[in-house]
């Protein structure tokens, strides 16, 4: 890959035309006697975020977050070209939408997938391109840790694995073998709980138990007219129930006769004094009217005592009714208890029952018992495997690292080539050691050395040799390494002269940030005329995107 230019649809935006080799954005100060006045805020370490970012660095970063607030607010597009493997491409990237020349892509997810698809190899892109570009604080403390110091230890080391070229199956092995370690834990913790959970002396108890009842219940003898007596039990009782229903219905039926026989009579009428108080009223009646009312009276009399007499028999026909009834009740209840009695005396269904029922609760009290020390021993034999694979790994890393020792000591001895253009007396070296415990899913221990490396700028100086290293190995991969003007900081500008000789000699393309002191100063260490290599000036008043990015 090879940038060509990064530029902007907004007028003020510094655009940067990128050219093969040695590219170098400097921060200048105005005013050199003005001790207030820096290089910082003016977009030299912007410059490489939004490069990174229009290579698909995500939001998760605060200066990217940053960045597509100001993307936002501004209306801004920015545009990068760049090169790869003969094919010119040009992306677009506002702060939501990213275009492929005129295509827009629907998902971000969408053109991560192009960037992968560039690279062509089992890793993502973003993976890769990171180790090469560092833009994070974070990224300048270790040279191994090239995105964050958080960053998950087992995709660290698989990437740097891979870009140094040693073998990843074992890395993967011991990654499965970490997660059995993991389980194994887990399962030690569960046998000591099922452990305690175990109580012998129970077992015991219940066990003797258990022979004892079905001892009781082979011996248990039930009379083979019980089961029929039984159920005549129960029918007998059905029909002592319906007819004690029925005898409480008849009952209610007497009573009710008997009530209308208290309140249905006639009463009396008097023809003289009804005569004679239509007399007093002037009222004239004659004998047919009279006639009539002795006619009513007498024909109620006779209505009322023909409803007595009818339900004095009916009174009668239901108490011969109920004496017919409880006779028969008196038998059946009779019959009943003579059951009850013979089924007392012999071998009972219900004891039989609950003795059955008892053997079922304990043989399920046993059983959970007897499951928890099958548990315990499938734990164990489960302790066993698992401690028995990673013992088989240990052995089989021994031999493993003896067959890398070539590949370790190439790493080592070209590391410690390039550590020699910068350092004669302080050569450096790249130690890997085989890591077999399992505390950690890393399987190498990659430590970038270089004597005297306690001082900040030796330290910073690692970090520069470790990057060259990977270019050095996989020169065609990503083509390209950046550096923010945070590595340079505390660098010796001897040091800073030879890193940019080194670069535009060995490298395809390098860019760079750096402030003007610091470049200056390097300046004066080499023959060669570094301003040449200078594709953008920025200060106070020619800012990246020409305004304070910060307000």
């Amino acid at each position: 890959m090879r940038l060509i230019q990064l530029t902007s649809s907004y007028n003020l935006f510094q655009t940067l035309n990128f050219e093969p080799k040695l590219n170098i954005i400097v921060g200048k100060k105005i005013l050199k006697d003005d001790k207030k006045q820096t290089s910082n805020g003016i977009g030299k370490s912007l410059a490489l975020i939004c490069i990174d970012f229009m290579l698909g660095k995500g939001s998760k970063s605060k200066e990217i977050k940053k960045l597509k607030e100001v993307l936002k607010k501004e209306s801004i597009i920015l545009t990068l070209s760049f090169e790869h493997n003969g094919t010119n491409y040009e992306v677009s990237r506002s702060d939501s939408k990213i275009w492929l020349f005129e295509s827009l892509y629907d998902k971000e997810s969408d053109y991560i997938d192009f960037l992968d698809a560039l690279l062509g190899i089992d890793y993502s892109f973003r993976n890769v391109f990171c180790r090469y570009f560092r833009t994070n604080t974070e990224s300048y403390i270790e040279a191994i840790n090239q995105v964050t110091t958080n960053e998950d230890g087992y995709k660290n080391n698989v990437i740097n694995a891979y870009l140094l070229g040693l073998d990843l199956e074992f890395l993967e092995k011991k990654k499965l073998l970490k997660i059995e370690d993991k389980r194994l834990k887990l399962l030690l913790k569960e046998l000591k709980a099922l452990q305690k959970n175990v109580d012998k002396e129970k077992e015991y108890e219940l066990s003797e138990k258990l022979k004892k009842i079905e001892s009781n219940l082979s011996k248990f003898t039930i009379e083979k007219d019980f089961k029929n007596l039984k159920q005549e039990a129960d029918t007998l009782t059905n029909k002592l129930q319906k007819l004690r229903n029925n005898i409480a219905y008849h009952n209610r039926e007497i009573r009710s006769k008997k009530n209308i026989i208290s309140i249905n009579h006639q009463t009396d009428i008097d023809v003289n004094k009804l005569k004679k108080m239509y007399d007093e009223a002037n009222f004239f009646l004659d004998k047919d009217i009279l006639n009539h009312i002795e006619a009513v009276k007498e024909f109620h009399e006779t209505l009322f005592k023909n409803r007595k007499n009818r339900a004095i028999k009916d009174i009668d026909k239901l108490e011969k009714s109920v004496k017919i009834i409880e006779k028969e009740s008196i038998v059946l209840d009779n019959r009943r208890s003579e059951i009850f009695k013979y089924l007392e005396n012999k071998g009972a269904l219900e004891e039989y029952h609950s003795l059955n029922k008892e053997k079922d609760i304990i043989k399920e009290t046993l059983a959970d018992m007897q499951s928890n020390e099958k548990s315990i021993n499938k734990f164990k034999k489960d302790q066993a495997d698992i401690k028995l694979k990673i013992d088989k790994f240990k052995r089989e890393l021994i031999d493993f690292e003896e067959s890398l020792q070539e590949r370790i000591a190439f790493l080592g001895k070209s590391f410690r080539e390039i550590s020699e253009e910068f350092y004669d007396d302080k050569p450096g070296f790249l130690n890997i050691e085989i890591l077999d415990n399992f505390i950690t899913e890393k399987l190498y221990k990659i430590e970038p050395e270089i004597k005297g490396d306690g001082s900040d700028g030796i330290k910073e100086m690692k970090i520069f040799i470790y990057d060259m290293l990977l270019y050095k190995l996989n020169s065609n991969l990503i083509g390209l390494v950046g550096h923010d003007n945070r590595l340079f900081d505390m660098v010796d500008e001897r040091q800073i002269a030879k890193a940019f000789e080194y670069t535009h000699s060995n490298l395809s393309q390098y860019i760079c940030s750096i402030s003007d002191t610091k470049f200056n100063e390097a300046k004066l260490h080499s023959e060669i005329d570094f301003d040449k290599f200078v594709i953008q000036n920025l200060n106070e008043k020619k800012k990246l995107f020409g305004f304070d990015f910060d307000k």
